[in-house]
């Protein structure tokens, strides 16, 4: 069995050092526990002729490979973004099996998207308003579409990850400018009213809708995110809401996603509300001792398998049915 992560070949110096010495390490030690080969497939480097995909000179088989692919939507991403999904869905109607469905894939990277197919959530969703940015920006009613008692609002781009672009606007006159910014780039953002005294942003790990662990994020001073990435420590938390296990089965029962992350904002009155969910949360280098990351790894894998092999016995039940 191999599994093979999709990602475009764009990092900077120090991100491929940071991922090829504390990121994916992690990643291939647990695979390699689980029974699993595990390779970063670049979407270029797949061709496809006559029915069959290939990769490195070899031919990939649905019966040994699987595939994993999130959406990126980042600026420096974009160009790959076509080139991936592409692959991606071409590699689906030849029969692979693919840990998140592309319509997921989708629809889980745009965090107005997320909050609108978990509506009924039993964990508060945050008001928000979503903005298509780029030139006619400056034209857009925005008075009729963010209240006044709104602000101070926070913004931040639909599809980007890391934290990366997410400000506080104190007014309508600052909005305009972030807009304005973001239209530079084509970027959705969502509009929302802050949430106050955010204490930590609690990313659930979630594995056949079940939670086997749970994270705390706690910003730096000012830091305004909770992504590690941008400052923030972690601690493993022991206690959840009954409501978040609620959600965590809601979830899998819309998405049907054997891993899933969903991210949580924690304020000092103790109200929580859901934020977003990442279908390929990561976990490596965020927990200051390994077998934590080892225990939730080993879950995913195991799970990725058991649905693996639910999908070739589908397959094999319609060929004999065809």
């Amino acid at each position: 069995m191999r599994i093979l992560f999709v990602l475009p070949d764009r990092g900077s110096a120090q991100d491929r050092d940071w991922e090829n010495t504390t990121f994916w390490p992690v990643y291939r030690a647990a695979a390699l526990r689980a029974g699993f080969d595990l390779d970063i497939v670049v979407p270029e480097h797949i061709q496809f002729a006559e029915g069959e995909a290939r990769w490195r000179g070899e031919s990939l088989l649905p019966e040994r490979d699987i595939f994993v692919y999130s959406t990126r939507a980042n600026p420096t991403h974009s160009v790959d973004l076509w080139n991936g999904m592409s692959a991606v869905r071409t590699l689906e109607v030849l029969g692979f099996w693919t840990a998140i469905p592309l319509e997921s894939a989708i629809l889980l990277n745009d965090k107005y998207a997320t909050v609108e197919a978990l509506r009924d959530s039993p964990i508060l969703t945050i008001p928000s308003v979503r903005i298509t940015t780029g030139r006619d920006t400056p034209r857009l009613d925005l008075q009729s579409l963010v209240p006044d008692e709104w602000f101070p609002v926070f913004v931040k781009p639909a599809s980007w990850g890391r934290g990366l672009g997410c400000i506080s606007c104190p007014d309508p006159a600052s909005l305009e400018g972030a807009l304005g910014l973001a239209s530079g780039s084509g970027a959705p953002v969502v509009v929302q009213p802050r949430i106050r005294d955010v204490v930590a942003d609690t990313r659930v790990v979630v594995v056949e809708g079940m939670v086997v662990s749970a994270y705390d994020r706690v910003p730096a001073a000012e830091g305004g995110v909770g992504n590690v990435s941008r400052g923030a420590s972690t601690r493993l938390r022991t206690k959840l809401e009954p409501e978040v296990a609620e959600l965590a089965s809601l979830a899998y029962e819309r998405f049907k996603l054997p891993y899933l992350c969903i991210d949580l904002l924690r304020t000092g009155d103790g109200q929580v509300w859901l934020a977003e969910c990442e279908p390929d949360g990561a976990i490596a280098g965020l927990f200051e001792h390994g077998d934590e990351a080892d225990r939730v790894l080993s879950a995913r894998l195991a799970a990725y398998s058991r649905a693996h092999a639910r999908h070739l016995d589908a397959r094999k039940a319609q060929d004999v049915t065809v």
